[in-house]
């Protein structure tokens, strides 16, 4: 493994959790930029984490804190000004001498997308190139672990909801996304790339209560309901205003089966095949049983 120094943001959510766990194995040394000392204590224990405080809305700062970095990994909450973060993330980096980026984006990351989220990524990796940065853009498909948000419905009635129909979506464990991630990070010859992350199938959510009632030993149902009808649950779930908007144009856009294609990229980058959603529900069955 080729060492570097590595700064990581968004180490403490469902994607940089895991990525962390994949570079102690590798036994490499990064920094991790937190937003307060409660979360850098979560990664106190780990002796190749040196643990930074520091906002993403503070440019004098980030530049202090990407002094003698070469390799930065960027992910942010999807939140109202994640744009804005990020941009100054990018900014700070490039006049710092960052030598590249990794960035999480996502599936079909487009400025002229319907979707928010999507066209916020596109804005970010577009920048990232207009600099003239390095940069790898990781672009994973709708996360498996995401289902877990679900497991109080799917233990206590069996049932779990979305607004998309009888399309497929090619869903991606947020373990394969780390290990593309860390590879991206600590190896050569990933420099200007963009690896849309899948899993090795395209599942319909009726298909994928198959494989939960399997799996769990019980019927799961899955339950199809209107745009409309998410919209006012994710509201009452407290998501902000913003958020559920982006999940509404999300869901939308698996609905006309833009989601769906298959890639290689997992087992080409990681020499394993990607881990089906069979597996994720037996990996995570404490979640749902």
């Amino acid at each position: 493994m080729e060492q570097t120094n590595l700064l990581i943001t968004g180490a403490t959510g469902s994607v940089g959790t895991q990525l962390v766990k994949k570079l102690v194995n590798l036994k490499a040394s990064f920094k991790v930029l937190v937003r307060n000392k409660e979360q850098g204590d979560l990664m106190a224990h780990l002796p190749q984490a040196q643990i930074i405080v520091g906002d993403l809305a503070d440019n004098e700062s980030l530049e202090k804190e990407l002094q003698g970095i070469d390799n930065a990994f960027l992910l942010t909450n999807s939140s109202e000004n994640a744009e804005q973060l990020q941009l100054n993330f990018v900014n700070a980096a490039h006049k710092v001498g960052v030598k590249q980026i990794v960035k999480l984006s996502q599936l079909a990351a487009d400025e002229a997308s319907p979707v928010r989220f999507l066209r916020y990524h596109a804005v970010v990796e577009n920048r990232i190139k207009e600099l003239g940065m390095n940069y790898t853009f990781l672009r994973p498909n709708l996360f498996m672990q995401g289902f877990t948000a679900f497991s109080h419905y799917i233990r206590k009635e069996r049932k779990f909801y979305g607004s998309l129909g009888n399309a497929s979506v090619s869903a991606v464990d947020i373990r394969d996304i780390a290990e593309v991630a860390a590879k991206a990070l600590t190896e050569p010859d990933h420099e200007n790339k963009i690896y849309n992350i899948t899993g090795p199938e395209a599942l319909t959510h009726f298909q994928m209560a198959e494989i939960f009632s399997r799996v769990l030993g019980t019927e799961i149902t899955y339950v199809d309901i209107s745009p409309e009808q998410m919209q006012g649950a994710l509201t009452a779930a407290g998501f902000p205003e913003w958020q559920v908007g982006g999940l509404i144009e999300d869901y939308a856009h698996y609905a006309r089966g833009e989601a769906s294609e298959v890639f290689d990229t997992v087992p080409e980058i990681t020499g394993h095949p990607a881990a089906s959603f069979e597996q994720f529900v037996n990996d995570y069955k404490n979640f749902f049983n």
